[in-house]
C-alpha cells in the first residue's frame, strides 16, 4: 500500500500493541538495554519505559517489543502501517496565511514603516498590534506656536505614528 502525502500513521492503534509490562528497547539500542513499560498513552500515541538508567517517554513508533527474548514485529515500517486519511489534506495554505502580512510592518531603523500591497491599493493603513486591524484614525498629537503635530493612531491600542513614517513604495 503506497503512502499518499497527506496519509498518517495511526498512532493510537500503534499504542495499543503495547502493554504495561511489556519488554521493550528503543530502536538503535542494544537488547541488553531493554526496559519495562510501566505506562501506555494511546491519545498521544506514547509509553513510558523504566530502564536501568531510569524512566522515560517514549514515541510508540521508536520502540521494539520483545517477548521471551525474540522481537516481536511491530507497524515500524510505513508499508503495511494503518494510516488515516486526513480529509483534504494537509492545510498548508491555511499555515501560510498566518505569516502573510496583514498591516503595516516594520522596515528599517526610526520607526519606519511600510503599507501592504492591500492597504497600499486603499490608501488606509491599518494597525500592526491590534488582532483585527482596524484602520488608523487621523490625530492631532499637540499644537506648538500655532502648528499641529499630525498623526494616525489606532483607537483599539492608541498606537500611535506619523504619516511621513509610513512609505508606500518599494524602497524605503
Amino acid at each position: 500500500m503506497k503512502l499518499k502525502a497527506y496519509d498518517y500513521v495511526n498512532y493510537q492503534e500503534r499504542a495499543a500493541e503495547f502493554s504495561v509490562g511489556d519488554t521493550v528497547v528503543p530502536f538503535g539500542m542494544f537488547e541488553s538495554t531493554a526496559g519495562r513499560v510501566t505506562a501506555v498513552w494511546p491519545a498521544i500515541g506514547m509509553a513510558d519505559v523504566e530502564m536501568s538508567t531510569g524512566s522515560r517517554r517514549y514515541p510508540v513508533e521508536d520502540l521494539q517489543r520483545f517477548v521471551d527474548g525474540i522481537a516481536v514485529p511491530t507497524h515500524t515500517s510505513t508499508s503495511g502501517a494503518p494510516t488515516v486519511s486526513v480529509p483534504g489534506g494537509p492545510k498548508a495554505s491555511k499555515v501560510a496565511g498566518a505569516y502573510l502580512r496583514k498591516a503595516l510592518y516594520w522596515v528599517s531603523k526610526d520607526r519606519q514603516f511600510k503599507m501592504t500591497r492591500l492597504e497600499a491599493t486603499s490608501g488606509a493603513p491599518c494597525c500592526p498590534r491590534c488582532v483585527d486591524h482596524p484602520p488608523l484614525k487621523k490625530a492631532i498629537y499637540k499644537r506648538r506656536e500655532g502648528a499641529s503635530v499630525r498623526l494616525l493612531g489606532c483607537p483599539g491600542c492608541l498606537f500611535l505614528i506619523k504619516n511621513d513614517d509610513i512609505h508606500t513604495g518599494e524602497g524605503v
